[in-house]
């Protein structure tokens, strides 16, 4: 109080039990944390992890080793659970990602093998609805839409287009299919020469859910697709298209 003014907003209370001469209570100033200094020029790694099955390890075992590590640097048990808590919100939304991918794959394929069948039977049904005298030429044909538009799609020389892509860790075959019935997807590691096929799809994208060949060594993988008309392939092989998948 060096000039005789007791100002209350300096920190000064009526009730402090201080003598006039006395500075007031004030807290200290809790010191700013110190942040570590970097080199310039020097590239540091992040330390959280990019690849999604890295990521959901490293989310694991911050929720498993927190409640022992926290006490060793001064977490306070509060703080600890609030940790746990976040991480386990994480955990719990991946692999509910994880199950649901799942269960996608799963009616995905059971589509495919559903279409696959129901279409070449219906397909022989038309066939032969087609054969009868009366069914030419009848309003039937367009009202059921039996009658193909006008096209210059040649199943011999037909010839698919694929593009690749790494949707959520896995590899997204995006493909043309013009009028054929689906594309045959192939796969092969480079360097070798036997193409194995994956499946086939009736609707573009077709996901390639296979793990890498070695636990987390970076593998080329080759495409290639083919047409398919009442399960038989068609036309001629797709370009080869290719990626570096990490897994």
């Amino acid at each position: 109080m060096p000039d005789g003014i007791i100002r209350l907003d300096e920190g000064w209370h009526l009730d402090a039990g201080l003598h006039l001469d006395q500075p007031p209570n004030v807290p200290p100033d809790m010191p700013l944390p110190v942040l570590p200094k970097h080199q310039k020029g020097l590239k540091y790694m992040d330390f959280m992890p990019n690849k999604r099955s890295d990521k959901y390890l490293w989310w694991k075992n911050l929720h498993d080793t927190i409640e022992d590590q926290g006490p060793l640097f001064g977490l306070l048990p509060a703080e600890i659970a609030n940790i746990k808590a976040i991480a386990a919100a994480v955990i719990t939304r991946m692999e509910a990602t994880d199950d649901a991918r799942s269960v996608l794959d799963g009616e995905r394929a059971a589509e495919t093998t559903t279409l696959g069948a129901n279409e070449a039977a219906i397909r022989m049904k038309i066939r032969n609805w087609k054969s009868t005298p009366g069914f030419v030429g009848s309003s039937s044909e367009g009202v059921l839409r039996v009658v193909g538009a006008a096209s210059n799609f040649d199943p011999l020389t037909f010839k698919t287009d694929l593009k690749l892509s790494i949707v959520g860790g896995h590899i997204r075959v995006d493909f043309t299919k013009d009028e054929c019935d689906s594309i045959a997807v192939y796969c092969r590691l480079r360097g070798t020469s036997a193409w194995t096929l994956l499946g086939t799809d009736t609707r573009s994208p077709y996901y390639d859910t296979a793990p890498l060949a070695n636990p987390n060594v970076p593998e080329v993988r080759e495409y290639m697709g083919m047409g398919v008309i009442d399960n038989e392939e068609i036309g001629v092989p797709s370009d080869i298209v290719s990626l570096v998948f990490g897994g």
